[in-house]
């Protein structure tokens, strides 16, 4: 019993430190365009999300899964650049927020959440919302990579 613990918490331990160094990258459809999207699964992941990156390339972002809806909190500690947050509900667009800045310099960071309880959120960089045409109940397909 003891043996098969220790193997259970060290396979945990490996896959935890081989996502932190490989994400899970896919990608997602929504209309006619793919999004290539690290894939936030375990909670630090999630914790900081796109904090400190200072360039995400065109059509590239970050999509937080999660086991179920909720109006789940995100805050712009530690964003060096603004973002578009794409709030999902199973495979539609349930709400969007645009052109959420990154805050100043000893600004408090801004906390956002979407009107409805989603399963998933998609950050994109801002202004990718309005160049792609992305509305709210447009369907959102996943794609391997």
């Amino acid at each position: 019993m003891k043996r098969a613990l220790i193997f259970i918490l060290i396979l945990i331990a490996g896959l935890f430190l081989y996502y932190k160094r490989n994400p899970l990258i896919s990608k997602v459809r929504i209309g006619g365009d793919v999004v290539y999207v690290d894939v936030a699964v375990t909670e630090p992941q999630k914790q900081l999300g796109l904090g400190g990156r200072e360039v995400l390339e065109a059509d590239h972002g970050m999509l937080f899964v999660y086991d179920h809806k909720e109006q789940y909190e995100f805050w712009m500690r530690g964003m060096l650049i603004p973002l578009d947050f794409i709030w999902i509900d199973g495979s539609r667009v349930a709400d969007i927020m645009e052109n959420v800045p990154q805050p100043n310099v000893g600004e408090q960071p801004r906390i956002v959440k979407p009107r409805a309880p989603v399963d998933k959120v998609l950050e994109v960089n801002a202004g990718t919302v309005k160049r792609l045409g992305i509305t709210i109940g447009d369907t959102v397909e996943f794609l391997d990579r």
